[in-house]
Order: structure tokens, then C-alpha cells, then sequence
């Protein structure tokens, strides 16, 4: 869809400091980076000019879709010094939709164009560790800089049915940023976020007060944290991902495996030569003592980004769930990794984890989709399961 005018930029206030820091990661080969027509054809002229062929650098997926080439684990219009070649030598207008806007998540709509952000670039993901309030700035389009694409998603709230909760999108999306805002434990408002959108599809949305729902946190007695399945679906996510993704699924079946070795030879090479791994609700009560307080802000301005990159939109109920399974991913990630290393991770060793599991999960929407149509199709309560789920943030 064309690009139509707009006025404003909305972004998280934590995401408006983003600046890449030009490290080349983003043009590795860990990800399929797609090529739209025009950024193509542009691109193809020019090399021609310079007497190259773009069948060097670019080809076709069995999608049909452009994509790039890659040489030694980077796109092949890197340079040395890893710039990319396209911006460079042809001008930023030359380049892909998806090169133009990566790490940034748009939607346009009626309130001007909105700016989320994946984490799967160190530059996004250090943003995480800010200890401001979450709140959502609206900026003159032309006091904000970012490469503007060729089109675009957009969203209008207000073209749907009244009787449909997407009708008041933007008042759903307030209710969740205030309850999380509010001074109180992490997994209490998350229980009553599930609470309250599980609530929603069987209420009058048209006469729903949503500053009313959040005013009623301080009534809402939250639930006993009950993770007496929790162990069992961490595991059953954790195979269901190695389906779709081998080394992402090896990659926690390797290091629960690392984290359960007793320091015995005799014990330890029992573990190590099996291609098994279990994980106890003893192992993950472990595991949580390794937990610092500290890190809730991350997974909370995690949860929150998620909240503003519009999927809610969509699908309420949907949201929740793979907001949930990728928040407690992160929590997972971050509790084995210091637990493997036996110490407190550094900034630095944080950041990567945050990338690294955004890299993993985040990126594969596919996943998520496809686990909830299982789910939903096995006649799964998915209110009951994300429940189970955020206990892991209890």
C-alpha cells in the first residue's frame, strides 16, 4: 500500500535515541534479507553502469521474492569496512524497503506514522535497559529523520465495525502501556492485562470503559502463581521451535544440558552422550534464584514495545500469548546464561542475550502463528495457557 500523508511520528519515547551504530550485523546471513522490485531494477542500472551484473549480488527465493546473495556470512553488496555498497555508491533511495527501515517497525495510521522496533540489533536492544517511563511521543514529521519507504502496512482503527474491539485500538493500547506504568509487580499487571483482554470478547465494546479497567488494578486480587505445568510447555515450545529451526531448538536443549552437569566425570559423561534433556520444576526453581529484580524493567519495556508494534490490533488474545512466550523467553535466556556462566552478566553480555533471543524467536512470526492455530485447534483454553506461562515472570 502507497504511503498516504501524514502529519505526525508516534515512537516510544525509550526507542526515539536509536542510532545504528553501522556494525554490519543486520547484513549477515543469519536472516533472508528481502529485495523489493523497484530497489531491484534501481540497483541492477546502476551495477550495469559499472559494468557488473546483479545476478552477483542478488537472486530469487522460491517465494518469487528478491533476496540477497551472501558471501563469507554477509550480504554480498557489504564492503570491507562493512558498509553497504547500494547506499553508498547509488544513494539511500536506492535501497530496499527492508534495509531502509530495519531495526524499525511501521504502521501508518489515523494518528500519523507509527515507529516500533524489533531487538535483534544491539543498537535496539541496549535501548531495553532504559529506566524511563514508557510513554508514546508524537513528533513533527519533519523534526524526525528515517529513511521513509516505498509503502507500507496501515491501520484506522476507526474504519471498523463498532461492535469490534479493533474499533478502539488505540484506547486498548493505552490501557495496557497504563497498567504496566503503574508501581506495582511485573507479573500482577501482567495477570491482569490477560485478565482484562480475555474479558474483552464477551463484553459490549462499544460502552467498555478502558480508564475505568485500569482505575480497578488496585481491587484486582491477582491469582497464586500456579506453574506446576510451566516446566512441561518451556519444553514443549523449545521442540516445537526445533522444528522450524534446528540450532535455535539446540542451542537451549545444549545448554540445559551444560547447566544440569554435576562436576563428576563419571555422572556428567551420562549426560553429555545423551541426545535427551529434561527440565524439573526443581531445575527451574534453580534456575530462578539467578533472577535479578533489577532485569524486570528489561522485560517490562520489552512487553511494552511489543504492546506498541501493533499486533494487538490483530488479535488480542493472540498478543498476549506470543507476548508472553517471548517475554519469558527472554527471561529464560538471560537466567541460563548467567546461570552457565556462574556470575552476573556484564552490559555487554545483556545486550547480546536480548539479540540474540530476539534474533531466534522474534523473527519467526511464522512460529507463533502456526502455534497458536495448533493450539486453538487442539481446543487449548490460550487464556489458561498464557496464565501458565507468566508465572515464569512470578
Amino acid at each position: 500500500m502507497e504511503i498516504r500523508d501524514y502529519e505526525y511520528i508516534l515512537i516510544p519515547n525509550i526507542l526515539e535515541k536509536y542510532k545504528c551504530s553501522m556494525s554490519g550485523e543486520c547484513c549477515q546471513s543469519k536472516w533472508r534479507i528481502d529485495i523489493d522490485e523497484q530497489s531491484y531494477l534501481e540497483t541492477k542500472k546502476n551495477l550495469e553502469k559499472q559494468k557488473e551484473d546483479i545476478d552477483t549480488y542478488m537472486g530469487k527465493h522460491e517465494s518469487g521474492a528478491y533476496v540477497s546473495k551472501f558471501a563469507n556470512g554477509y550480504c554480498k553488496l557489504i564492503t570491507e569496512d562493512k558498509k553497504c555498497r547500494v547506499h553508498q555508491e547509488f544513494g539511500w533511495e536506492c535501497l530496499s524497503d527492508t534495509c531502509k527501515i530495519y531495526p524499525r517497525n511501521l504502521k501508518l495510521t489515523s494518528r500519523g506514522m507509527e515507529i516500533g522496533m524489533g531487538f535483534s540489533c544491539r543498537s535496539s536492544a541496549k535501548l531495553l535497559l532504559s529506566k524511563e517511563k514508557f510513554y508514546i511521543k508524537k513528533i513533527k514529521k519533519e523534526d524526525y529523520f528515517f529513511m521513509k519507504p516505498r509503502s507500507v502496512s496501515f491501520i484506522i482503527p476507526e474504519n471498523n465495525l463498532k461492535t469490534e474491539i479493533s474499533s478502539r485500538y488505540y484506547e486498548l493500547e493505552q490501557m495496557a502501556i497504563d497498567i504496566l506504568n503503574l508501581d506495582e509487580n511485573l507479573y500482577v499487571k501482567l495477570q491482569y492485562l490477560e485478565k482484562l483482554i480475555s474479558e474483552l470478547y464477551g463484553v459490549n465494546i462499544e460502552e467498555y470503559n478502558f480508564k475505568e479497567s485500569v482505575e480497578k488494578f488496585k481491587e484486582f486480587i491477582p491469582s497464586v502463581p500456579n506453574n506446576e505445568n510451566l516446566e512441561d510447555e518451556i519444553v514443549r515450545i523449545i521442540l516445537e521451535k526445533q522444528k522450524r529451526s534446528k540450532a535455535v531448538g539446540i542451542y537451549y536443549i545444549n545448554l540445559l544440558r551444560l547447566i544440569g552437569l554435576n562436576r563428576n566425570l563419571e555422572m556428567d559423561k551420562k549426560i553429555l552422550a545423551s541426545d535427551s534433556f529434561t527440565l524439573t520444576k526443581s531445575e527451574l526453581d534453580d534456575l530462578k534464584k539467578v533472577w535479578k529484580e533489577d532485569y524486570n524493567t528489561i522485560l517490562q519495556n520489552y512487553f511494552l514495545c511489543l504492546t506498541f508494534n501493533k499486533e494487538m490490533y490483530y488479535n488480542p488474545e493472540y498478543f498476549m500469548m506470543k507476548a508472553t512466550m517471548l517475554t519469558i523467553f527472554l527471561k529464560f535466556r538471560i537466567m541460563l546464561n548467567t546461570k552457565y556462566l556462574g556470575r552476573e552478566l556484564t552490559e555487554a553480555e545483556l545486550i547480546y542475550t536480548i539479540k540474540s533471543h530476539d534474533e531466534d524467536l522474534a523473527h519467526d512470526g511464522e512460529f507463533f502463528s502456526e502455534f497458536y492455530k495448533a493450539k486453538c485447534d487442539e481446543k487449548v483454553n490460550i487464556s489458561e495457557l498464557t496464565k501458565t506461562l507468566l508465572t515464569l515472570i512470578a
